[in-house]
C-alpha cells in the first residue's frame, strides 16, 4: 500500500513537472471521444427518429402513376399491401411561392402533426419551416387556387422528409418553397392536380419481387404503371439513411484516427520517460521493487491522462448530443418522441482509449524493463545505435548544422512519423473546412451560374408544339435510369443546337454546342465513360429503353445531365419534331391555371446556395479552429521533446 502511494505521488509529480506534454495527449483524448460520443449517438437517435417516424406514420415503400384508374380494395385483396389513393398539386401562393399541396392520408403516409390539429374544412397543415420563412402562423388564412385556406397546425410528412422542390436541388430555399396537406375533399376541388397511388407492402423481405407482382398485374389489366418511385430512390427519403451512414463512417475514422496519434504520443512520452529515469528505475530495483510493480507505476500514466480524458470526453459528447441533433433535425424535420442514450458509444469511449493506450504503453515499458538492473543504474545503454537509414545516409558532406538536423529527424523514427502523420492529419481538417465553402461556392459560380444563361424554367403538364412563347426558349427533358444499374439516374435533356440558354465548355475551355449527345464531367466519372461509348437508360415516365451514344463530354459540374439535340430527343421518345415540354425564360410569367407542372428560379437556387453556405459556417470555422489547435498541440510536443533530449549538449 506505501509502495503504491509513493508511485501513484511520483506519476503525479511527473505528469505535473511536464505539464505541456502530457495536456497535449489528455487533450486528443478528450476531443477523440467527444467525437466518438456525439457522431454515434446522434446518427443512431436519426436512424431511431427515422425508423419511428416511418412505422408509426406508416412510409410507404414506393409511389406509382397510372394512367387509369385501378381499384385500390381489388388491389389491397390481391395482395398483402396497403395502398392509399393520394394526390399533389404545385400552388403558387405568391408570386415566385409555391406550396405543394397533399391530399390527406389516413393509412400510408399519414401526416404528423407537429402542432395544431389536422384539417377540417378549409384548412391546410403547412411545414414549420415554411411558415416560419414567410411569417405564417396557425390561425392566419392563406390563399391556395383562389380560395382561404386557414391554417391548422404544423406538420411532418414520412415521405417528404428532406423537402426540396425537385430532384436537381441540393438544399431548399423555405421561403420560396414548402409543403402542405388538406383534407381529400378539399384537394379533389383544386383545378390542378396529380393522382398517385401509395404502397405499403406488410411483408418486408424480397420487396423488388413483390413490386414486379403488382407492376405486371396494373400493365396486364390495362391501368399502365407509367411511373414507380421506390422509397430507396426517393431523394426526400433516402438522403437519410445516407446521412446516417456517413455520419457512422466519420463516426469511426476521425476518432480512431485521433487515438492512434494519442497512441504514438503516449508511446513516445513514456519512452522517453523510461530512459531518462533509468537510474530511478535500477534504484527502485536496489530497493526491492519488482518488475510488476515498476510496470504497474507506468502503466498509472494511461490510465489517468485516457481515463480522466475519456470521462470528459463522453461527458462532453453526451452535452452536445441535443444541439448537433436539433441541427441535423433542421435539414431533415421529423417528430421525435424519445432521446435514445444506448450505453456501448459511452461505454467505448471511455473504455477503448484507456485498453489501447494501456496496451501500447506496455509494450514500450516491458521492451526497456528487460535491460538488466546494473545497466539502467549507471544510466542505461548509452551506445547509440545507428539505424539502417543513418547507416546508407553519407552526412559527411554536409556542414555540421545540416549533420545535427538530419540526425536529430533519422534517430527518432517515431517520434518523426508522429509529427508528419499528425500534421497531416491536421492540415487534412484545416483543408477540409477550408475547401468545403470553396467547393459550394465553385458549384454555384462556377457550375449553376456559367450553364445556365436564363432566370426562370416552365415545365408543362403537357407536352406542347410549336413556336415558344415570345423571349423564351423551349426544351425537353426525360428522368432515365441505367438500365445495368437502378441506383444511377439523371436528366437526358433535348435543347436547340444552337442554344446561347445552355453554355457548355470542352475539355479544352472551348465553346461547346450541343448538337450531339453532350455528356457531363461528373456522370461520365460515375458511369466511367468516354467518347464513343453507348448506354442503355429506360425512361422513369414511359418505361421505354432508350440507347445513347456519347459524342463529347462538358467540363461542367453543375450536374449529372446528357444534353442533346431537341429534334433528336424527340424523335428517340416519340413525339412530334417541333414538340416541347418547357420553356426557359429570363423574366417571370404568368399562366393559367392548371398549365405548369413545376417552375424553377435561378433566384431561388442561388438564394438556396447562399442559406446553405451560411449554415455551413459554424462547421467550417469549428473545423479549422480544431485542425489548428491540434496541430499546435502536437509540434509544441514534438518541438518540446527535442529541446530536452537536447538540453544538456
Amino acid at each position: 500500500m506505501v509502495n503504491t502511494m509513493i508511485t501513484f505521488k511520483k506519476v503525479i509529480r511527473t505528469i505535473l513537472e511536464h505539464k505541456a506534454q502530457y495536456l497535449g495527449a489528455f487533450i486528443l483524448i478528450v476531443i477523440s471521444s467527444t467525437l466518438f460520443v456525439a457522431l454515434n449517438l446522434v446518427s443512431m437517435n436519426i436512424d431511431n427518429t427515422f425508423k419511428v417516424f416511418s412505422d408509426k406514420n406508416v412510409l410507404s415503400d414506393g409511389e406509382f402513376y397510372t394512367k387509369s384508374k385501378p381499384d385500390v380494395d381489388d388491389l389491397k385483396g390481391r395482395f398483402d399491401v396497403k395502398i392509399e389513393e393520394s394526390g399533389v398539386s404545385d400552388c403558387e401562393i405568391i408570386p415566385g411561392q409555391i406550396l405543394r399541396v397533399f391530399s390527406e392520408n389516413i393509412e400510408v403516409n399519414i401526416p404528423a402533426v407537429e402542432s395544431g390539429a389536422l384539417p377540417k374544412d378549409s384548412e391546410i397543415l403547412i411545414d414549420k419551416f415554411f411558415a416560419s420563412a414567410n411569417g405564417y402562423k396557425i390561425g392566419d388564412a392563406i390563399n391556395i387556387d383562389g380560395k382561404n385556406f386557414t391554417i391548422s397546425g404544423y406538420m411532418m410528412l414520412p415521405n417528404y422528409i428532406y423537402i426540396i422542390k425537385s430532384k436537381d436541388e441540393i438544399i431548399n430555399d423555405p421561403k420560396a418553397f414548402g409543403i402542405g396537406v388538406v383534407n381529400k375533399e378539399d384537394f379533389n376541388n383544386l383545378s390542378t392536380k396529380e393522382n398517385f397511388y401509395a404502397i405499403r407492402f406488410n411483408n418486408s423481405v424480397d420487396l423488388k419481387s413483390q413490386e414486379a407482382e403488382v407492376k405486371n398485374y396494373l400493365n396486364n389489366n390495362g391501368f399502365y404503371v407509367t411511373n414507380w418511385i421506390t422509397s430507396e430512390k426517393n431523394t426526400k427519403i433516402s438522403y437519410i439513411p445516407m446521412e446516417v451512414q456517413v455520419m457512422a463512417t466519420m463516426s469511426a475514422a476521425v476518432p480512431s484516427g485521433i487515438l492512434i496519434l494519442t497512441c504514438i504520443l503516449t508511446g513516445i512520452l513514456m519512452w522517453r520517460l523510461i530512459k531518462r529515469e533509468s537510474v530511478i528505475i535500477g534504484t527502485f530495483y536496489a530497493e526491492g521493487y519488482r518488475k510488476k510493480e515498476l510496470t504497474f507505476h507506468y502503466m498509472l500514466f494511461p490510465i489517468i491522462i485516457a481515463g480522466a480524458g475519456s470521462i470528459i470526453g463522453a461527458v462532453f459528447g453526451i452535452f452536445l448530443l441535443n444541439p448537433i441533433f436539433n441541427f441535423m433535425l433542421t435539414a431533415f424535420p421529423m417528430p421525435v418522441d424519445s432521446i435514445v442514450y444506448r450505453p456501448w458509444p459511452i461505454v467505448a469511449a471511455i473504455v477503448l482509449p484507456i485498453l489501447v493506450l494501456c496496451l501500447s504503453t506496455y509494450l514500450v515499458v516491458n521492451k526497456v524493463l528487460k535491460t538488466p538492473p546494473a545497466i539502467l543504474m549507471k544510466g542505461g545503454d548509452t551506445k547509440d545505435k545507428l539505424n539502417f537509414i543513418e547507416k546508407k545516409l553519407n552526412l559527411e558532406r554536409f556542414k555540421f548544422s545540416t549533420k545535427f538536423q538530419i540526425r536529430e529527424i533519422i534517430r527518432s523514427i517515431s517520434r518523426t512519423v508522429f509529427l508528419m502523420f499528425g500534421i497531416i492529419v491536421a492540415t487534412m481538417l484545416l483543408l477540409y473546412g477550408l475547401t468545403m465553402k470553396s467547393s459550394v461556392d465553385y458549384l454555384l459560380n462556377e457550375g449553376i451560374k456559367a450553364l445556365y444563361n436564363m432566370q426562370f424554367e416552365y415545365i408543362f403538364y403537357d407536352i406542347r408544339n410549336g413556336q415558344p412563347p415570345a423571349f423564351t426558349e423551349q426544351f425537353s427533358a426525360s428522368y432515365v435510369t441505367m438500365s445495368n444499374n437502378e441506383d444511377i439516374s439523371f436528366y437526358v435533356t433535348g435543347v436547340l443546337p444552337d442554344t446561347n440558354r445552355i453554355m457548355l465548355k470542352d475539355l479544352q475551355g472551348k465553346k461547346l454546342l450541343p448538337d450531339k449527345v453532350v455528356m457531363t464531367v461528373p456522370l461520365v466519372n460515375k458511369l466511367k465513360a468516354k467518347i464513343g461509348d453507348s448506354i442503355t437508360v429506360f425512361d422513369n415516365d414511359n418505361g421505354k429503353e432508350y440507347t445513347l451514344t456519347i459524342e463529347a463530354i462538358a467540363d461542367t459540374y453543375a450536374g449529372e445531365f446528357i444534353f442533346m439535340p431537341l429534334d433528336s430527343f424527340n424523335a428517340m421518345i416519340g413525339i412530334k419534331e417541333d414538340s416541347y415540354m418547357g420553356i426557359w425564360s429570363d423574366s417571370e410569367m404568368k399562366f393559367n391555371e392548371g398549365e405548369i407542372k413545376s417552375t424553377k428560379s435561378l433566384t431561388s437556387i442561388v438564394a438556396a446556395f447562399n442559406s446553405l453556405i451560411d449554415q455551413m459556417g459554424i462547421m467550417i470555422y469549428g473545423l479549422t479552429v480544431s485542425a489548428f489547435i491540434l496541430g499546435l498541440i502536437i509540434i509544441y510536443i514534438v518541438t518540446g521533446l527535442v529541446i530536452d533530449e537536447n538540453r544538456n549538449n
